[in-house]
């Protein structure tokens, strides 16, 4: 039961018409935003690999590498020429004292992720101010403890993995929040500037099915799924109330996801010829409507177009765009990158648009 509770949380939640429905003159518009590529590294030699956050200051924070560090550990840039290692909880620990993840901050740098414990060894929910890490001690009896996202308001989303359970911590206080009817495990990914909650939760005792769940005043609300498939998550909400995130196609846990919207009660698959077993996901959407995620490789939708961000950068970079995790309101993206070629080493990259 634990692997697949672990599993299931583990995994990573205006109208628009689908790609099949776009006008030339939408295609010509969308395809006309290029990117400016900014590396995320700093002249020591710290980089960022994966940059899971960006704020509205184009600031990123994530998974970083550091000179004499052996791991990758949770990092914040607020330029991308400036990558600060976010420490863990026990400074005095030679390996504990570098392991951290970063996975969402605010727009005051604030950071939420996680860190390992000891006695006994265990990763707890964290947020750092200004570079300080503070254990939130959020369900003390779950090994695996993750803050997921913050919002302007300080509210923290996470989940309790081992425990399969969404929470909501605000005020210094955690509020476990509910599964849907039925259900019994939850998770939590991201939340909006007005403290609602994203992610998803089953609905019976089967905990490889589930389905993306929004939590309004604590309250959860079942956001539907494909037809034929009983898995769906949420990642993020924008201010027009329109979600994104995975779904399953034709089946639960295990089955291919492709990148989903959820808007006005209807479930709109982003990417329909994803095909084969690649997963793909939508993680995060601005006031405009303009998504970026994962599939085969980053791309960005915008005006019903979805675009492969490897198209749309100086073609002399040498970078293939793996993956994008972040958009914000001005159109800046936060994404991995590798060179072309060769995978096997992530690079954090901020890309700025510019006129086509």
């Amino acid at each position: 039961m634990r692997h697949k509770i672990t599993r299931a949380l583990a995994l990573l939640a205006a109208p628009f018409a689908l790609a099949s429905t776009v006008t030339t003159g939408q295609a010509a518009a969308a395809a006309s935003v290029h990117y400016k590529v900014t590396m995320i590294r700093a002249v020591d030699g710290a980089v960022g690999n994966v940059p899971f956050a960006l704020n509205a200051a184009g600031h990123t924070a994530g998974l970083g590498s550091f000179p004499g560090i052996g791991a990758q550990t949770g990092y914040l840039s607020t330029s991308p020429t400036q990558v600060t290692e976010l420490p863990g909880v026990v400074p005095g620990d030679p390996a504990l004292a570098h392991d951290s993840a970063a996975f969402g901050m605010n727009s005051s740098d604030t950071v939420v992720g996680s860190a390992r414990q000891t006695l006994p060894i265990r990763q707890t929910a964290v947020v750092w101010h200004n570079g300080v890490p503070t254990d939130l001690g959020i369900l003390p009896a779950d090994d695996h403890v993750e803050a997921r996202a913050i919002n302007d308001s300080g509210q923290i989303a996470g989940s309790g993995v081992d425990t399969g359970v969404a929470w909501l911590y605000q005020a210094g206080k955690t509020t476990v929040l509910p599964s849907l009817p039925g259900g019994r495990v939850a998770g939590a990914f991201g939340i909006t500037a007005d403290g609602q909650v994203l992610g998803l939760s089953t609905t019976s005792n089967d905990v490889s099915n589930a389905e993306a769940t929004v939590w309004r005043n604590g309250s959860p609300s079942d956001l539907g799924s494909l037809p034929g498939s009983t898995w769906s998550e949420a990642h993020a909400m924008n201010s027009n109330g329109i979600a994104v995130g995975a779904a399953g196609v034709g089946g639960g846990e295990f089955a291919p996801r492709h990148p989903v919207m959820f808007a006005a009660g209807k479930v709109i698959d982003l990417w329909p010829d994803l095909g084969g077993s690649t997963f793909g996901t939508a993680f995060a959407i601005n006031k405009d409507g303009t998504i970026v995620g994962d599939g085969r490789d980053g791309w960005v939708y915008r005006d019903g177009v979805r675009t492969d961000l490897t198209t749309v950068i100086p073609p002399d970079s040498g970078l293939t765009i793996t993956a994008a995790y972040g958009i914000n309101d001005a159109g800046q993206i936060a994404a991995s990158a590798a060179k072309v070629g060769d995978r096997h080493q992530r690079f954090a990259v901020l890309l700025t648009p510019v006129a086509g």
